[in-house]
C-alpha cells in the first residue's frame, strides 16, 4: 500500500530557479524529479514546498509504463 504524500522543500537556490520566468523547463524537470523520488520510496502523492512554507506544485505519483519486449 502506498504512503500518503511526499513533501520536499526546496532549497534557496531551486526557489530563485523556480521562479524566474526564463525557467520554466526547470520547473518541468524538478517537478518529475520529486515525482520519481516519490515513487521511488513508495509514495501516492508529491508536493513541493517553498522557503515560506506555501505549496507550490502537487500531483499524484503516476505508475510508470511497463517495458514491452522489443518484436523481432
Amino acid at each position: 500500500m502506498a504512503k500518503g504524500i511526499w513533501r520536499y522543500t526546496m532549497t534557496a537556490q531551486e526557489q530563485k530557479l523556480w521562479e524566474s520566468t526564463e525557467l520554466k523547463g526547470w520547473r518541468v524537470a524538478m517537478e518529475a524529479y520529486v515525482e520519481d523520488e516519490a515513487r521511488e520510496r513508495g509514495f501516492a502523492k508529491y508536493a513541493i514546498i517553498n522557503r515560506a512554507n506555501a505549496v507550490v506544485a502537487e500531483n499524484t505519483v503516476k505508475a510508470l509504463p511497463t517495458p514491452q519486449p522489443a518484436a523481432t
